[in-house]
């Protein structure tokens, strides 16, 4: 067996625990990866509030284990056993801690900024989800993101934006990031690299005021000259597109569902719902369009009609 992996086998870091190591075996272990690890996850968990250790059910599963040795040794094995369990379990802590995940998500209707550690903010539109490692965020400014937000970075490193849809590469700059059915990017100050995972597509280059939207396997580019996106403002908007989105938008924003009764949602639209108000919302996208409807006494359903 490699001396790394003996290092790290339950036995034996059970026996450092109990002090039965030789002189030898504590010189060698001492001077191993493993060691140096456990040495500094334990430095570092001193100062941290990690999850509970179930030790009742660790201690369990270590008298379940050794049930048929005799009185004495079985004593003796539960303490080593339960003392392995200890030190595997602050191991898994602490790689948890440093090398796991920080996850935001907000649902129907909510909106969340979330601070970085460079100083960034990301602030979530309604149904997002982002996620980042906790640890080396300086060398390694990576997130998974999907749904929308609106990204106001620190100059730094590269800081990369994982999409469904391909990677999004910056500097420092403002943008927002729309992912729904399909995918958009603007470009509100500097500049970001979109790299698309069809790689029909080539990476494109957006400055401020530039827009790209992939839309049914096309990227559609054009300019735009708001200073922040509509939905920081409270509101939705939309110009020349179907009906379907709008009622997609509705339900992101508020916590409702449709029932359409043959209502032609291929229709396009142009307008705008705010966000704080359901009966505003619904007045101002229904009635353009020749739609009437009726809002449950819950306000969860809303039957619509021509």
């Amino acid at each position: 067996m490699p001396m790394e992996e003996k290092y790290a086998s339950e036995d034996f870091l059970a026996r450092w625990l109990a002090g039965e190591l030789s002189d030898e075996e504590l010189t060698g272990f001492q001077a191993s990866n493993v060691y140096r690890e456990i040495m500094a996850i334990d430095n570092a968990a001193k100062s941290l509030k990690g999850p509970k250790i179930d030790t009742e059910k660790a201690l369990s599963l270590v008298t379940l284990k050794n049930q048929k040795a005799q009185k004495e040794t079985k004593v003796k094995r539960l303490w080593l056993f339960s003392a392995a369990a200890a030190c595997i379990a602050l191991l898994f802590t602490g790689y948890t801690y440093f090398y796991g995940t920080k996850t935001y998500a907000t649902g129907i209707g909510e909106k969340e900024s979330v601070l970085l550690a460079d100083g960034s903010i990301i602030e979530m539109n309604s149904n997002s989800r982002l996620s980042y490692k906790r640890f080396n965020w300086e060398e390694d400014r990576s997130v998974d993101f999907d749904g929308e937000a609106f990204f106001d970075i620190k100059s730094g490193n590269d800081f990369t934006v994982i999409t469904p849809e391909g990677t999004v590469s910056v500097l420092g700059t403002k943008f927002n990031i729309k992912i729904r059915k399909d995918f958009k990017i603007q470009c509100y100050e500097g500049s970001v690299v979109f790299n698309p995972l069809d790689k029909t597509h080539s990476s494109m280059e957006l400055t401020q005021g530039m827009e790209i939207q992939l839309m049914n396997g096309q990227i559609l580019q054009k300019q735009f000259s708001q200073n922040t996106p509509d939905w920081k403002n409270g509101f939705s908007s939309f110009s020349e597109q179907p009906f379907s989105e709008v009622l997609d938008e509705l339900s992101l924003q508020y916590p409702i569902r449709f029932k359409l009764n043959d209502v032609d949602i291929n229709r396009k639209f142009t307008g705008n719902f705010t966000h704080n108000n359901l009966e505003n919302a619904l007045k101002t996208t229904m009635e353009p369009m020749g739609v009437k409807y009726h809002i449950s006494t819950d306000k969860r359903i809303v039957t619509l009609s021509d």
